[in-house]
């Protein structure tokens, strides 16, 4: 069995959502299972799967990538120190990721990083089918913002950009959307 595959290692003896910031980090760092499942599977694990899924081409990519990303967690805890939030440490981790998964595969796939789910509305693939419109790095900031809830600090720091920047940036990846936008005829 896989290291982050529910059956083997979640005990689901407690809540999560209890849990602050601090005391996250605090049982992580001592290496407790049950905070560990909590993590992988509970809503740590469940926006990083949503995220991933917008950036990578196929369901077992998504699984494999955030696997690697929840080893890189466990090792880097230890050195974790917890000036950045903890869903900042884990989403930049899952970019270097993400990033070599498309490096190992430059020669023979093409990047395509949001998909279209056979249970999506007719306005959700309209929406999909725009933000393929729109360059890569206005997408990323674009997801990191609006579907993973990511505020921009956290979204500065995981893109190695200033406060400003990645505020800048988030500007322009909405102008742009709004341009797309208005020439699909989308409002």
């Amino acid at each position: 069995m896989g290291l982050l595959e529910p059956r083997s290692w979640f005990s689901g003896r407690h809540s999560s959502t209890e849990w602050s910031e601090e005391e996250w980090v605090r049982r992580l760092k001592a290496n407790e299972p049950d905070a560990w499942s909590e993590f992988a599977l509970g809503e740590y694990g469940t926006r990083l799967y949503n995220y991933l899924r917008h950036k990578l081409p196929e369901k077992q990519d998504v699984e494999d990538v955030q696997q690697e990303t929840m080893r890189a967690a466990i090792q880097a805890m230890q050195t974790f120190d917890g000036k950045v939030k903890l869903s900042t440490f884990l989403f930049s981790l899952a970019n270097y990721k993400v990033a070599d998964f498309w490096r190992k595969r430059q020669e023979t796939a093409e990047l395509t990083d949001i998909h279209i789910d056979p249970g999506m509305s007719d306005e959700s693939i309209e929406f999909v089918e725009l933000l393929h419109k729109l360059t890569e790095e206005h997408r990323q900031v674009l997801l990191m913002r609006y579907y993973v809830g990511l505020g921009v600090d956290e979204i500065a720091r995981i893109l190695g950009k200033t406060y400003k920047g990645a505020e800048s940036l988030l500007s322009r990846a909405r102008a742009e959307l709004r341009k797309v936008m208005d020439g699909d005829h989308w409002l």
